[in-house]
């Protein structure tokens, strides 16, 4: 298979793809976490190439179901024993040799082509089942209804994505980004939010998962009911969240030789604190973590640097430092409907630094001393 740049066929095709797809073997899991990582333009088409192969896989599971249950029905309902075919009486035909090996090979032959059929047949389903994405553009964010009921505020920067399946036979959304969601009810059909670090599980409950590529933490905060969340990076581990708590995964580089990790791998994602925190709440009664939702920003002790990355998203613009030095300015406050202008005025007033705003397609922040 061509690597470099892969279509779906080639990744459905290729062995070390379906390896990793099915967890079957850590040496191809690994190779294919780095592949994403290395190649973050191929991450959407790897998502989707492995939400086809887990659907066509629970197609064939079900499938292969059905025939088993439908021969053990047919096997009960026969009434008269199946006959009998003594060997003696065959009629024998012999063939010369080259015509025998013929007859062998095409036996093969009609035998991948029923497969082949076979995997056509579902694979058209797979690929008429097409995905629904809603997202957001850095400076927005929406409210979406999705067909269960549920209701999920999007952050800025963030995309959520259904099948046409969803609410029919399962509710799985696939997040980059931030959300917060209100589940509906349904203990038949688990609701399920999967990130690249984390699945999250839910019945009926509501919780913030925060999964933005570009940063170091994958975050779920659990507000109402429970959840079920997978550690997909670290060996599929279950954690059982309550109300007011909240789980971090924190992406960090491991050095080559590290007795921790692999010595095929120089980079993957470790989780700090696998334990459940508590949620903190602030003196105004704001909780961090879905503050957004009210159109206001928390800051608890928050560097500049990582504040600049909430600003981008939230305003829709660019920053940049022309002094590193001032990334390290640390801040705490709640903003709400402030605009830019006047929420970089009020952190200047705190901490010594300028700033320039330059008019565009797409404006510009320049940070500075």
């Amino acid at each position: 298979m061509q690597r470099n740049k892969p279509d779906i066929t080639d990744l459905l095709s290729d062995e070390s793809f379906i390896n990793y797809c099915r967890k079957s073997s850590p040496e191809d899991i690994i190779y294919w976490e780095n592949y994403i990582q290395e190649n973050p333009s191929q991450k959407e088409l790897i998502e989707l190439a492995r939400g086809r192969f887990l659907l066509l896989f629970t197609v064939f599971a079900e499938a292969d179901r059905e025939e088993q249950a439908n021969r053990l029905k047919s096997r009960l309902n026969q009434v008269q024993e199946a006959p009998v075919v003594k060997m003696e009486d065959r009629v024998e035909i012999k063939l010369p040799g080259k015509n025998r090996l013929w007859l062998t090979i095409s036996g093969a032959a009609a035998v991948i082509i029923v497969i082949s059929l076979f995997v056509i047949r579902y694979s058209g389903r797979v690929k008429n089942n097409t995905l629904k994405t809603f997202e957001t553009t850095y400076g927005e964010r929406k409210n979406i209804q999705l067909p269960d009921g549920s209701v999920v505020n999007l952050n800025a920067g963030s995309k959520i994505q259904i099948d046409e399946s969803f609410d029919v036979s399962s509710r799985n959304v696939y997040l980059t980004g931030e959300a917060f969601f209100d589940v509906k009810h349904n203990t038949q059909k688990p609701f399920i939010v999967h990130t690249s670090e984390m699945d999250v599980k839910a019945l009926g409950t509501a919780f913030d998962v925060k999964a933005y590529q570009d940063e170091k933490l994958t975050e779920t905060s659990l507000i109402r009911g429970s959840v079920e969340v997978t550690l997909k990076k670290d060996n599929n581990k279950v954690l059982l969240l309550h109300p007011n708590e909240k789980i971090t995964w924190k992406r960090r580089t491991v050095k080559p030789g590290d007795n921790n990790s692999p010595t095929v791998q120089t980079n993957i994602l470790k989780a700090d604190d696998r334990a459940p925190e508590a949620i903190r709440v602030t003196d105004h009664g704001d909780i961090k973590e879905i503050a957004w939702k009210e159109n206001k920003l928390v800051f608890e002790d928050d560097s500049l640097g990582d504040i600049a990355v909430l600003l981008e998203r939230w305003y829709g613009v660019h920053i940049e430092f022309n002094d590193d030095s001032i990334r390290n300015y640390r801040f705490t406050g709640v903003f709400e409907k402030e605009d830019l202008q006047a929420l970089l005025d009020f952190l200047k007033e705190s901490k010594s630094f300028n700033y320039r705003i330059n008019s565009g397609e797409i404006q510009t922040v320049l940070l500075s001393r």
